[in-house]
């Protein structure tokens, strides 16, 4: 099975340089990763974080985000996740610290490894809302 990794509009240079990391210790192939982002799937930029997560939960992407909000309280990733989570929905993953994985070899080798061993067990990580790498 292929397990789509959708980088959000807001960190794609950033989840490009996590994804070379897999790539450098063999995870993209044994775990069948693909990285896309928006303008790969034809997702609007400046899309709202409820058509974002919907998009990402109906075609069982993860989607890869540099802590995603909006001026929107009600509209915002995490109310909308609290408000539409199930058991069998897929956890958003979130950098912890953006400006680190450019700069930071280590930070970023760890982050590319926390996203492999979600990928490996992602059934014990459904349901759970939200991931910090």
């Amino acid at each position: 099975m292929k397990q789509v990794i959708l980088s959000d509009e807001n960190c794609t240079g950033h989840a490009k340089a996590i994804f070379h990391t897999l790539q450098y210790l063999d995870f993209v192939e044994l775990l069948g990763l693909t990285l896309k982002t928006f303008a790969d799937i034809d997702l609007d930029y400046g899309a709202d974080d409820e058509t974002v997560w919907r998009f990402c939960q109906e075609r069982e992407y993860l989607l890869l985000t540099g802590n995603r909000t909006t001026k929107d309280g009600a509209m915002s990733l995490e109310l909308v996740i609290r408000r539409l989570i199930t058991p069998n929905n897929l956890p958003i993953l979130t950098i912890g610290n953006m400006d680190r994985v450019l700069v930071d070899r280590d930070y970023r080798q760890r982050c590319a490894e926390k996203l492999a061993e979600i990928v490996f067990d992602i059934d014990l990580y459904r349901g759970v809302s939200r991931i910090y790498l």
